[in-house]
């Protein structure tokens, strides 16, 4: 015996099953925009890029002085280093004669021989 579905039996479970998808929408949702909390919180904590250019400054005697432009992910440079731009890498080898580190070789780079 086969039971057919009446036209009411069918429309209360189209019923049914629209009035769960708003509350499965809504923790979709949800789920979603926690996420990308999540990834903004990830972008703001991870740290700036490192940068493309600094020097290295040793302290002697109480006073510091510049030692060598490195470029950015040179190890060698040690831990006191300041950031520097482009130009003033530039400018720091040919103005002010501070040399060129001889290990990761920035005045290649920059195009200073």
């Amino acid at each position: 015996m086969s039971e057919t579905i009446s036209r009411l039996d069918r429309l209360r479970i189209v019923h049914e099953w629209q009035a769960y998808q708003p509350g499965r929408t809504d923790r979709t949702i949800a789920e979603l925009e926690e996420r990308e909390a999540a990834a903004a919180r990830t972008r703001r904590k991870q740290r700036p890029p490192a940068p493309t250019w600094k020097l290295s400054v040793l302290r002697a005697g109480g006073g510091a002085q510049a030692d060598a432009v490195h470029m950015g992910d040179c190890s060698m440079s040690g831990t006191r280093t300041q950031a520097m731009s482009r130009e003033q890498a530039l400018r720091t080898l040919t103005e002010h004669g501070i040399t060129a580190c001889p290990y990761c070789r920035p005045d290649r780079e920059l195009g200073v021989l």
